[in-house]
């Protein structure tokens, strides 16, 4: 089985039933994802979900693993300082996350987080780390928003 994520590249590849491949390239411990509705961030986290649990009868995303990753729920926000080297994908981060949570996400050197938003979210992140979902033909990547040296 291969893993959907590989935190040695930092990178988050897998495809799904319906052919679409996911091809994130993440920079840093922390990625902010902003963008509209219906741009695939969704639908990310609930690929992942289905690659994780065992009802998954889809013979094409039945060979990835992803058990180095939690996609965040409410019942996993309260664990988040208790987990170690998982990439960390939350949507909604702008709505769910507390600011004790997010105090705790600034703090983290252990865990990667993938962070989907719609609106400011306060982690005073550079902007570096600020991306948006570009879909061309059937993969979904990230584009970043700036790449400008001395920001981090």
């Amino acid at each position: 089985m291969k893993q959907c994520y590989d935190r040695k590249s930092n990178k988050l590849l897998f495809t799904d039933a319906n052919g679409i491949t996911f091809d994130f390239q993440m920079r840093g411990m922390k990625t902010i994802v902003h963008g509209d509705s219906a741009t695939g961030k969704s639908l990310l986290c609930t690929r992942l979900r289905e690659i994780q649990n065992d009802y998954n009868q889809n013979d094409v995303l039945k060979k990835y693993n992803a058990d180095n990753i939690v996609v965040a729920d409410k019942n996993w926000l309260n664990e988040i300082e208790n987990l170690n080297s998982k990439l960390i994908v939350i949507d909604r981060a702008d709505i769910v996350l507390t600011e004790e949570i997010k105090e705790c996400i600034k703090n983290d050197c252990s865990n990667v987080y993938l962070l989907f938003i719609r609106g400011p979210i306060g982690l005073n992140i550079s902007p570096n780390y600020y991306a948006h979902l570009v879909r061309e033909d059937n993969t979904i990547r990230l584009e970043y928003e700036f790449n400008v040296g001395g920001w981090f």
